[in-house]
């Protein structure tokens, strides 16, 4: 039923267990986890020395949310299609899901970061509307 599954991650706890619900109904449906984590930060009052060391930090920190992510599904780095993307999250998002055909979509209902507003309100109905696979909103999950 879910072969492929997408889950977006901010290095919130509630992403994290996104990131958990994901990989259970992978596991179950025998499918492919894939993990997006999405930079959107804005550089347009940055210097250009501080934006090479603002882009080298925020690039390291969405890796390690990326890291963080996968190791708290029990899987490993190689299990799971990891994508650091830059940019508007929700346009970030629909061109991923339009891109490659993605069963479910998964996601906190909480977030930090660029991707706070993202997740509950307006931007989340958007990419439910938007999409034409069903979107999966987790609060929390018994450990």
């Amino acid at each position: 039923m879910f072969k492929n599954i997408l889950v977006l991650v901010d290095g919130s706890e509630y992403s994290i267990n996104a990131a958990r619900a994901a990989a259970s109904m992978a596991d179950q449906y025998s499918g492919k986890l894939t993990m997006l984590h999405v930079v959107g930060k804005s550089f347009s009052k940055t210097t250009m020395p501080d934006l090479e060391q603002e882009i080298a930090g925020l690039r390291s920190e969405g890796s390690q949310i990326l890291s963080s992510a996968i190791a708290a599904t029990g899987k490993s780095e190689d299990q799971v299609e990891a994508i650091l993307s830059w940019g508007n999250p929700l346009d970030i998002i629909l061109e991923e899901v339009q891109d490659k055909n993605y069963d479910l979509i998964v996601m906190g209902s909480r977030g930090l970061g660029a991707i706070k507003g993202l997740l509950m309100g307006s931007v989340s109905e958007r990419i439910s509307r938007s999409v034409k696979c069903p979107v999966l909103i987790v609060k929390e999950l018994d450990q």
